[in-house]
């Protein structure tokens, strides 16, 4: 427990805003800061109005309490991940308090960055996500007000040039400056070959990801898409660094597709697609039986019906029988509501047909098709959401089941409204075929301040691509070229160049 003492005492929402909003017009600042200060809020607070210096100088007290956020958040995540959260925020800040000089706005940013913090720690849980999420967004506000407006992205973008690096594989780097600030981007333009999806925790833990590489002879490759990390609910089987979302290595079903998300697939004629792809038409195979899912988190649904985390925390009651699988195992069976797994599903049964053989500890396994042409899927691997999509929705978070509690809740439970810039990756694929990777460094104030989801659909765009998805970003994103990591991974906010910590890979897109 928190002792008392622990409470941190800033001021509360109404007044220090208000205090705020007096500065910025006393000193004839741009009111666009003001909005910025709305993000992260809770419930209204009425507290007496204050002297904007009186502010600044309560607010820079909470840098001597490091220890005492990493302990409170350390109720929901490990003692490193609370660390590296705290030191964000205090990385931020300390931005802030550079640029304050030429920007007298900062000085705003800085008082609403640790206001909010307080507000955050003094508040019910989850705090640990949303602090990090706090850091990243003011980080985010800081590198705009650092560099200012530069010249659309998709400059950079045809200015690049593309080096072969490998039979039907190049390479590019994108640099220079944009509206969001300088890019460092990595791209790869693949055509043709073999694409390979691996589960790099479970075939070589503990290897780097570029020793990977050399080791399979692959002329490059990227980190995958979402796995276990933050979440408060993991729950065996499951473990921290397991794949969220569908995984098919080799036409193994490593994870099958609990959400509904965009999908990076290469059947087993070697075509290619990118699309949303979820549990509807998966065949699930247990000791006694089998079904094929027709339906997702729609109670009122008759058939096999599949619900995840972005339904809730139970299935519908009733009198249907029902099974909770985690990766290739019952881990719940019976009548009614069952708990839904954090990456795992419920199936339900139709009314009347019994789950004969699916007890708990029971294994089971899958088989789906590819989303277009209906043919066995070969390798293949989900993300999400759609950043350009022809066919349907782009960007839209609740459509790709990123809502309620659904792994990873940095995006299920986004308070930005997509206004943070930070490392990501991206693939597309081009009216022609060729399939496109970009790795956009980010966290990084002078080379690289990262960009948006809907600034990466830009970029892809600009690289020729029709379709595309997001794939994991932030500090397990890397691309790998010819046996060498060619982006700027790190796990820290930082200025400059310099080595920086790094997090292992845990999926991986290889090309031989």
């Amino acid at each position: 427990m928190i002792q008392d003492s622990d409470k941190l005492t800033l001021m509360h929402t109404d007044g220090w805003q208000r205090a705020c909003a007096r500065f910025v017009d006393a000193e004839g600042l741009d009111p666009g800061v003001l909005p910025l200060l709305d993000a992260f809020g809770g419930p209204a607070r009425v507290e007496p109005t204050r002297a904007f210096a009186e502010l600044e100088a309560g607010a820079a007290a909470l840098l001597d309490l490091d220890a005492r956020i990493a302990r409170r958040l350390t109720e929901e995540v490990d003692g490193p991940q609370a660390a590296m959260f705290a030191r964000r925020l205090r990385a931020v800040h300390a931005r802030l308090g550079v640029l304050a000089a030429a920007r007298p706005e900062a000085r705003v940013l800085r008082v609403g960055l640790l206001q909010r913090a307080a507000e955050i720690l003094d508040a019910p849980k989850p705090r640990a996500l949303r602090i990090r999420a706090l850091a990243d967004f003011y980080y985010s506000h800081a590198a705009l007000l650092q560099h200012g407006a530069g010249p659309p992205l998709e400059e950079a973008v045809a200015a690049a040039r593309w080096r072969e690096v490998g039979p039907g594989v190049a390479h590019a780097r994108i640099t220079g400056p944009s509206d969001f600030g300088p890019l460092h981007v990595n791209a790869l333009r693949v055509r043709g070959g073999r694409l390979r999806v691996l589960d790099t925790q479970a075939t070589a833990p503990g290897v780097s990801f570029a020793e990977v590489m050399r080791s399979r002879g692959a002329t490059a490759g990227v980190s995958g898409g979402f796995f276990l990390y933050s979440e408060s609910d993991i729950q065996p089987p499951a473990a921290q660094g397991d794949p969220v979302g569908l995984l098919v290595s080799d036409g193994e079903v490593v994870q099958p597709p609990a959400f509904r998300r965009a999908a990076l697939v290469e059947d087993a004629r070697g075509q290619r697609t990118i699309a949303p792809l979820g549990p509807e038409g998966l065949v699930v195979r247990w000791p006694g039986g089998e079904a094929r899912v027709t339906a997702r988190n729609t109670a009122a649904a008759s058939g096999w019906t599949a619900f995840n985390r972005a339904f809730g925390l139970e299935s519908p009651g009733g009198r249907r029988a029902g099974v909770a699988v985690v990766g290739r195992q019952v881990v719940a069976s019976g009548q009614g509501s069952l708990p839904i797994p954090l990456s795992g599903f419920v199936l339900r049964a139709p009314v009347g047909v019994p789950l004969t053989g699916a007890e708990p500890g029971a294994r089971v396994s899958f088989s789906l098709s590819a989303p277009v042409r209906d043919a066995p899927v070969r390798d293949a691997i989900a993300g999400g959401p759609m950043l350009l999509d022809p066919d349907g929705p782009e960007r839209e978070l609740p459509a790709e089941d990123f809502s309620g509690t659904a792994p990873p809740v940095t995006f299920s439970t986004d308070e930005t409204y997509d206004q943070n810039l930070l490392p990501r990756m991206a693939a597309g694929l081009t009216a022609d075929g060729a399939l496109v990777f970009a790795a956009v460094d980010g966290r990084n104030f002078e080379r690289a301040p990262g960009l948006t989801l809907a600034a990466t659909a830009r970029l892809m765009a600009a690289l020729g691509c029709v379709r595309a998805m997001n794939l994991d970003g932030g500090s397990s994103k890397r691309m790998v070229v010819q046996g060498e990591v060619v982006d700027l991974p790190s796990t820290e906010v930082v200025s400059g160049g310099g080595p920086t910590p790094v997090r292992p890979v845990r999926t991986a897109v290889l090309f031989d």
